[in-house]
């Protein structure tokens, strides 16, 4: 059969408008299985600032959360170690204070020895990192804030050396905690790290450091003690008796700073999970707006994809008749 001129343009014709509903049947039925259009920017008629707006929003939560996980982290890790140091001071502290009572030199070495032991242990606490950060450092969270206990005792050796009593070795040990030149300069780290933003218009405190006089006391009481274990007043049983003393009254009285260290560290850790959480909260709903901006009702796009499809159907139909083709061939 011959095809005339204008049947050639009603066949193109008909293959234009084929190709066309073919991708309004494909657009409509990709909405319908997403819930979201296919071309945002005509939906928002070009006009993307609430959009923008919303991903701005959702970026700033984003830095907030990191930055409120690293600080909840390190906050963390500061209140095991307060705690593990409480433990350790509290451990020892009324057996010290029991050494008058003690008649053997035996069981003043043996508190001795226990001190030192936990006086490493303590400096180990004090040392602890967080996601390969020292969190009693400041500023320098690449330096472990103390170094070698055996440094310390050897410091505190030198500056008791010639003390003949209990009361001048605590003095000694009491003014190098609280020297610039002792237990300041023994310190490795730096300034406390400055205030973290955890959430909009809201930073948490993580200033504590390893120069914190709570921290300071504990470590001068057990020093006190572990001295003894050096040989300190090695030739006076009593003195040594009133050291283990004086140590375990420094223990005691530096409590209460530990406990309100400790409550400090608490509050900021709660301030954190208070932040994270409203974060968490407006995030949520940030991302259900972001979500609805884009997406269709899902009957207006169900009624669309089967217009078209019917649509798609009649055409097929003409094409059919003036090609001699059915839809069942087209397909195939």
């Amino acid at each position: 059969m011959r095809v005339s001129v204008g049947d050639a343009s009603l066949t193109n014709i008909l293959a234009r408008q084929g190709a066309d509903l073919r991708g309004q049947v494909q657009r409509a039925a990709q909405e319908v299985a997403t819930g979201r259009h296919t071309d945002i920017g005509k939906h928002l008629r070009g006009d993307f600032s609430p959009l923008l707006a919303i991903d701005a929003s959702l970026a700033r939560l984003a830095a907030f959360k990191s930055t409120a996980a690293d600080a909840a982290f390190q906050v963390a890790a500061q209140q095991a170690s307060i705690q593990g140091l409480s433990q350790l001071a509290s451990g020892i502290s009324t057996a010290l204070l029991g050494a008058r009572d003690v008649a053997t030199p035996a069981q003043i070495d043996t508190l001795a020895a226990d001190a030192r032991g936990r006086l490493a242990s303590a400096v180990g606490l004090l040392n602890v990192q967080a996601s390969g950060r020292a969190v009693f450092s400041g500023q320098a969270t690449g330096t472990p804030p103390l170094g070698p206990v055996e440094d310390m005792l050897a410091a505190l050796e030198t500056a008791a050396a010639g003390a003949t009593t209990a009361g001048q070795v605590a003095a000694a040990v009491t003014t190098w905690f609280n020297d610039p030149l002792g237990f300041a300069s023994f310190y490795r780290g730096e300034v406390a790290l400055t205030d973290v933003p955890v959430a909009p218009g809201e930073t948490a405190e993580i200033s504590t450091t390893a120069m914190d006089p709570a921290i300071r006391d504990t470590l001068a009481g057990l020093a006190m003690a572990a001295l003894l274990d050096r040989g300190v007043l090695a030739a006076d049983r009593g003195e040594r008796a009133r050291l283990a003393v004086t140590a375990g009254q420094e223990l005691m009285r530096s409590e209460d700073a530990r406990i309100a260290l400790a409550a400090r560290i608490g509050a900021v850790e709660a301030q954190i999970e208070s932040a994270r959480t409203r974060n968490g909260a407006e995030e949520t709903a940030l991302g259900i707006l972001r979500s609805e901006t884009g997406s269709v009702d899902p009957y207006e796009a169900a009624t669309r994809l089967e217009t078209f499809r019917a649509q798609l159907e009649s055409l097929y139909l003409v094409t059919a008749r003036v090609s001699r083709l059915s839809l069942t061939e087209y397909l195939r």
